[in-house]
């Protein structure tokens, strides 16, 4: 599953990076011809390099949700969920041993009481 999600980042990253790298060689090629300012070629190469960054968040929010749902179908518990078990958990230990130390004290009470009697 991580090597999964790994994959995916990285073609995400390089898929980023190649549209950026390609975007650079266009308008470079506009520039040598002519057809474009370097100002405006600049801000066409911003411009794309800023839908590729939308797109690269888009593609993290879809492996995110994948694997939350995967996750889930899976019964993994979320970190919050675990965290109120812990919780949880301690809370029955503390009423455990409160209940505990007050068998220990009528234990010990009716000890006193028998030995008194005899």
């Amino acid at each position: 599953m991580s090597n999964f999600l790994e994959r995916s980042i990285l073609m995400t990253i390089g898929a980023a990076s190649l549209t950026r790298d390609m975007a650079e060689a266009a308008i470079g090629d506009f520039i040598n011809r002519g057809q474009e300012a370097r100002t405006e070629g600049r801000e066409a190469v911003n411009e794309l390099v800023g839908k590729a960054r939308d797109e690269t968040r888009a593609a993290r929010g879809r492996i995110d949700a994948s694997l939350q749902r995967t996750f889930r179908d899976l019964g993994l518990a979320t970190g919050e969920q675990l965290e109120e078990l812990e919780l949880k958990l301690a809370q029955l230990e503390h009423r455990i041993s409160l209940l505990e130390e007050e068998q220990a004290g009528e234990a010990a009470e009716d000890n006193n009481k028998s030995s008194k009697k005899e």
